[in-house]
């Protein structure tokens, strides 16, 4: 009997690791690779991407890597799936030349086999036809996917909103969608981002009214802290410079890169001379320049949080300025996001919410973007994806009140790690699979074990000690006494001679052991590590991480 089979790795359920493996007989297209940024930062790790060891066992059956749009959450960990699974990555000229980047950085640009498609290009990949659908959102040249099977077709929507007049582009392409909806569609995997918002979710030229009252009435600098990626919101800021005849500077490492590649490629229309360097800059009077820089989110090594909190290569805010927080909160960011606006504040700045200006669109369908794309595609199923579990079931509450035709039968939430199966007679989950998440050290972008994240999270909740144990090797007895030391452990009171009980505690559990027990050494270190683990659960309640090491004499 034919089949598919749809496996998401990530973003259901959560905000970013956007991963979905797509199945029909023993062929698998993978659609796209995100990175994630976890709402607590656990321990020292800022990203995390999924998990592609549960891969392997599909090794044999993956045939390419499609990719949707070029934000993070869609391709920050291609270079990590690249390197478990060399495939051919299909995607678009400005999610491409991101990719590049990308990939030169991990030193893998010659390695990889890059397909540059256009809008409408159709990709014969084995038993897959896959056509690219422009689709409207806050970045360029982005895609809803219809993937062609021999069961069916999917819709794949990626992000997107039903722009009607975007800055830069087209309108979403109806007119294809309706064209696989007149043919018939078996399932939209249809993002679920906005899906608690009702009504349409306004055009990224909505906010050109605000800006350009900021513009007409601030006399001072102004600074614009937006998201790197969002090219529309970009465009609106130089057009604003250049009619308000103010000069502007790209500051931050990600916005000056996203500036450079939409200004090679001839996505971003930078008026004439108006774009200037930070030292010129510098020379010029405050009413006469704009800043777009990095930081919206309050992270705490992009430009805004250091010229908020000291300076940025001699830069600081100071009373006059003007900062335009243009981007949403990202959830799990509000304390970082409060704590630059309180440094903004202190610095004397004027700083404008999207609270209190519109000043951000969202990127996301809303409710009636959700219901154009449904009731166009006309699918025979509907899978939400994309975003916290509560958007996933509002997605589906609002299809099964609003769109005639749908129950709890066709409309199916799903989770990570779930195999998902269309066949002739329906659909329906037929395995669960619990994945861990893949944690990345931002210095050295590196994988980091979950096994070394629990540990450290071992470490954060009850501390750790240290027990030395020294042992004469040629008679196999303990010399001395154990020694112990503390560090971050609660409950413990040094005063009271608990640490001489717990020696003595140790080296009775020592004196009772055989010779030829001491002589394994792996032996003792652990189980003296467990018999100090229990004296303390006993004495204290605490359990703190023990590292015990075993010194021969």
């Amino acid at each position: 009997m034919k089949k598919i089979e749809v496996i998401p790795l990530g973003g259901i359920g959560e905000f970013g690791m956007n991963c979905m493996g797509i199945r029909y007989d023993d062929e698998m297209i993978v659609v796209d690779a995100g990175m994630g940024f976890p709402e607590e930062t656990p321990y020292g790790v800022d990203i995390s991407i999924p998990n592609f060891d549960f891969l392997d066992d599909y090794r044999d059956n993956l045939t390419a890597l499609v990719l949707t749009h070029g934000h993070e959450d869609h391709i920050g960990a291609l270079p990590y799936f690249l390197k478990k699974f060399n495939l051919p990555v299909y995607t678009s000229r400005f999610t491409m030349a991101l990719a590049e980047k990308k990939l030169d950085e991990h030193k893998m640009l010659g390695d990889v086999l890059l397909h540059r498609v256009e809008p409408n290009d159709i990709a014969e990949i084995g038993n897959f036809k896959v056509e690219f659908i422009h689709a409207s959102h806050s970045l360029v040249d982005c895609f809803s996917l219809a993937i062609k099977t021999p069961l069916g077709t999917l819709i794949h929507t990626g992000d997107y909103k039903i722009d009607d007049t975007p800055v830069i582009g087209k309108p979403y392409d109806l007119k294809t969608l309706a064209k696989y909806g007149d043919e018939g569609v078996l399932a939209v995997l249809g993002d679920s981002t906005n899906a608690t918002v009702e009504g349409r979710t306004p055009s990224e030229k909505a906010v050109i009214p605000a800006f350009e009252e900021i513009f007409e009435q601030t006399h001072g600098r102004i600074i614009v802290s937006t998201f790197s990626s969002s090219i529309h919101r970009l465009q609106i800021v130089f057009d604003m410079a250049y009619e308000f005849g103010r000069k502007l500077c790209v500051l931050g490492r990600s916005m000056q890169k996203n500036v450079e590649i939409a200004d090679e490629l001839g996505i971003l229309r930078i008026p004439p001379d108006t774009l200037v360097d930070l030292g010129t800059s510098r020379q010029l009077a405050d009413e006469d320049i704009v800043y777009i820089i990095t930081g919206s989110q309050g992270e705490n090594r992009a430009a805004l949080w250091n010229m908020a909190a000291s300076s940025y290569k001699g830069l600081e805010i100071k009373k006059g300025d003007t900062v335009v927080l243009s981007a949403r909160i990202i959830p799990g960011n509000e304390k970082n996001i409060s704590r630059l606006i309180g440094n903004l504040y202190k610095r004397g700045a004027n700083i404008i919410e999207e609270r209190r200006r519109l000043i951000h669109v969202s990127g996301h369908a809303s409710q009636e973007d959700i219901k154009i794309m449904v009731e166009t595609a006309r699918p025979k199923f509907v899978v939400p994806i994309h975003g916290e579990y509560r958007m996933l079931f509002r997605h589906k509450e609002f299809i099964k009140n609003h769109i005639e035709g749908y129950t709890d039968e066709n409309v199916i939430l799903i989770e990570n790690g779930d195999v998902l199966e269309f066949d002739e007679i329906g659909a329906r989950v037929i395995e669960k699979h619990e994945l861990n998440r893949t944690f990345i050290d931002e210095e050295s972008l590196g994988e980091i074990e979950y096994d070394i994240i629990r540990e450290r999270k071992k470490l954060a909740y009850g501390g750790a000690i240290s027990l030395v144990v020294k042992i004469d090797k040629t008679k196999n007895q303990l010399v001395g006494e154990p020694q112990i030391s503390y560090q971050g452990v609660a409950g413990i009171d040094l005063s009271n001679g608990f640490t001489e009980e717990a020696r003595k505690s140790v080296a009775a559990a020592i004196m009772a052991m055989t010779p030829q027990e001491i002589a394994d050494k792996h032996w003792l270190q652990e189980n003296v590590r467990i018999h100090l683990k229990r004296f303390l659960q006993k004495e204290t309640g605490t359990k703190p991480v023990i590292v015990t090491t075993i010194v021969e004499v």
